[in-house]
């Protein structure tokens, strides 16, 4: 699996009061490992039970922070009486780190059709996706130490429907199944240490306000000698959220504030199996 486009956690800011948080882009890559089990319930009805679990390949990610600078500038309003007007800019600031990438879900899923050409499908996934941020570098604009460490997590429970088409000739056979939800309820939580300063802790919890899912499937198989079949499969994944997050600085809650970021997860997922199928002489 590779990332069609690297995940991102941005933030936006609400109100002049809120944090402006570090943005973090990075790719998710890795190789899965899955159980899948398909039942027939009856000539019309099935079943589908999976787990998928990644094994990740360590990357690198890049975040890009915004902080807000008050100063007062004197302005002379005539006759050498100046006042002090207060003056905002935008310090701009970035840091690379280590990544890893945890990510695994479950799902289970009934399908029904008059013919087993052309199904629709009903299901439920729950899945854990979380990236932890380590081992900081190449900062700049940025205070950063080596034990600084960042988490972004997103744990979704959603329902989902889809529909399945599968044309089986005599040795082959090609399947293609779309899911999809306009919704996904997620909850979603970031912190990251010094980033308000040494020794301090910025966490933020929320969930999904807005978001989708979308997934494509697809799967060409041909039998050969009899007992053998090869083929291969392609997947595309998506996810898109806007979450609300409260965030407080930690220890002591010395600070809070209401902040909203957007999160995006593309990917695509190449594959191929051979199957070869015998009886015991026993």
């Amino acid at each position: 699996m590779e990332s069609y486009r690297n995940a991102a956690f941005l933030f936006d800011q609400i109100n002049p009061s809120s944090f402006l948080g570090g943005d973090h882009r990075w790719p998710v890559a890795g190789l899965w490992l899955a159980l899948e089990q398909k039942i027939n319930l009856s000539q019309n009805c099935g079943a589908m039970l999976g787990g998928w679990w990644l094994v990740p390949s360590n990357r690198r990610g890049a975040e890009s922070e915004e902080s807000l600078r008050t100063f007062f500038e004197l302005v002379d309003t005539g006759d050498e009486i100046f006042i002090a007007v207060p003056r905002q800019t935008t310090e701009l600031g970035f840091r690379n780190w280590d990544t890893q990438n945890d990510w695994w879900y479950v799902d289970a899923a009934i399908t029904w059709g008059p013919s087993r050409t052309f199904t629709v499908l009903g299901g439920f996934r729950y899945e854990h996706f979380s990236t932890t941020f380590q081992n900081p570098r190449d900062a700049v604009g940025v205070p950063a130490t080596p034990g600084d460490r960042a988490d972004v997590t997103i744990n979704s429970y959603f329902p989902y429907c889809g529909l399945q088409y599968i044309l089986a000739g005599s040795t082959s056979s090609f399947n293609v199944r779309v899911l999809g939800v306009p919704y996904v309820p997620a909850g979603v939580t970031h912190f990251e240490t010094g980033e308000s300063g040494t020794a301090t802790r910025v966490e933020s919890k929320g969930r999904f306000t807005r978001s989708y899912f979308l997934e494509l499937f697809t799967e060409y198989s041909l039998s050969f000698y009899g007992n053998a079949s090869a083929g291969a499969f392609f997947r595309w994944n998506v996810l898109h959220g806007l979450a609300n997050l409260h965030t407080e600085v930690q220890p002591g809650h010395v600070a809070s504030s209401e902040d909203r970021i957007s999160f995006d997860r593309n990917t695509v997922t190449v594959g191929g199996f051979l199957s070869l199928s015998f009886t015991s002489p026993f």
